[in-house]
């Protein structure tokens, strides 16, 4: 019987260089088409904010838009009538950009949520932070239970924002006594979201009805509320936690493949998940001290985005910041010009576009993976 040798094939340079550079090539076809889309949503984000300025009571040119933007800031004596320079500066401008920076928040923090905790039901509510939110305005609406002395409108915001917050670390609190995995933050917020529904519902049965009506109107999430101050309280906050969720995208990326491999490539993942969290409960409670529940945009938009450009999160932490400035501006606008004189409360239409949306997503992924 013959021993059998075996012979290697002449190694083929030309064709491993081939391979490489087809790889290299898809990459930058990849990255380029990922960078296209998010210039196109950075000018429909544009396009619908000035739409939407434009549309309402008074129907004001696009033209006549633009101009009135560059008046109100810039006065250079233009001849552009003072009261649509008025209407556009203090009533329309400041709504559609609190729209734009409350999309954005709750777009990011939902693409960001879903990663850290690995579960595509994880939003911006899911760890009660709404929750805890919506209890402080309640003692402040109902029981005028407030902080420093303050009052009105600014009495609910501290409330509001101070109970997120402490709700926040109570949920890392006990995270942590677990081994601070995506489980124990997910059913630690399940578990305090609720017992902070018990109390709000126990409030508002011992309510008048127009405090009830207030609260519940607060919970259900408006942009009816917002002005200049408001705004830029939550842009500044966007400003100081986006730049952090981008440089952590890498690390967001390894995390999605398991604490074991992400661990192994040199991510310290407790006190990422925990930092992280700490950031996004930060964005989120500012964003719901100001307009209340705005329920969906976290949930959906990062879906929306991911089916569009994949899962890198270089990428989708941007695309779903102008994904949801999108559509919390679309939806605002709907709301208030859908049933004229009757002004929707935005976030009873982010629900209605959300939830068939959301069906479908679940329709979609069962069918790639049949």
């Amino acid at each position: 019987m013959k021993e059998s040798t075996f012979i290697p094939k002449p190694f083929n340079h030309e064709s491993e260089h081939a391979a490489i550079f087809s790889i290299v090539k898809r990459y930058r076809e990849r990255v380029l088409y990922k960078s296209l889309f998010l210039a196109a949503s950075f000018i429909i984000l544009i396009t619908t904010m000035l739409v939407a300025i434009s549309i309402g009571t008074i129907e004001i040119p696009l033209g006549k838009v633009i101009t009135a933007v560059f008046a109100y800031f810039l006065p250079t004596g233009n001849q552009l009538d003072e009261n649509i320079i008025n209407i556009i500066g203090n009533i329309r401008l400041p709504r559609v950009l609190t729209g734009m920076v409350v999309g954005m928040g709750l777009g990011v923090s939902g693409a960001v949520m879903q990663t850290v905790l690995r579960n595509p039901m994880a939003s911006p509510f899911t760890l009660g932070v709404a929750a805890g939110a919506g209890l402080g305005a309640a003692l402040a609406i109902i029981c005028s239970i407030g902080f420093f002395g303050l009052t009105g409108k600014y009495m609910i915001v501290l409330n509001a924002f101070i109970f997120s917050i402490v709700v926040s670390l109570i949920i890392l609190g006990i995270a942590t006594l677990r081994g601070n995995t995506p489980h124990s933050l997910i059913l630690a917020g399940i578990a305090i979201m609720f017992f902070c529904h018990a109390l709000i519902t126990l409030i508002t049965y011992f309510s008048d009805v127009y405090a009830t009506r207030e609260i519940m109107f607060w919970m259900v999430g408006s942009l009816g509320k917002a002005d200049w101050n408001g705004f830029m309280v939550m842009f500044v906050t966007f400003l100081c936690v986006f730049p952090y969720l981008l440089f952590k995208a890498n690390d967001l990326n390894r995390m999605a493949m398991g604490d074991e491999v992400a661990k192994s490539l040199g991510v310290a993942i407790k006190q990422t998940r925990v930092y992280l969290m700490l950031a996004l409960s930060l964005l989120v409670a500012t964003i719901v001290s100001f307009t209340g529940t705005i329920g969906f945009v976290g949930l959906v938009v990062p879906h929306i985005v991911r089916m569009m450009i994949g899962s890198d999160n270089r990428f989708v932490i941007p695309a779903s910041a102008l994904i949801g400035g999108i559509l919390l501006v679309s939806a605002d606008a709907f709301a208030l010009n859908a049933f004229k004189p009757v002004v929707l409360p935005v976030g009873v239409v982010t629900s209605f576009i959300g939830s068939p949306l959301f069906v479908y997503l679940i329709l979609r992924r069962r069918r790639e993976i049949m």
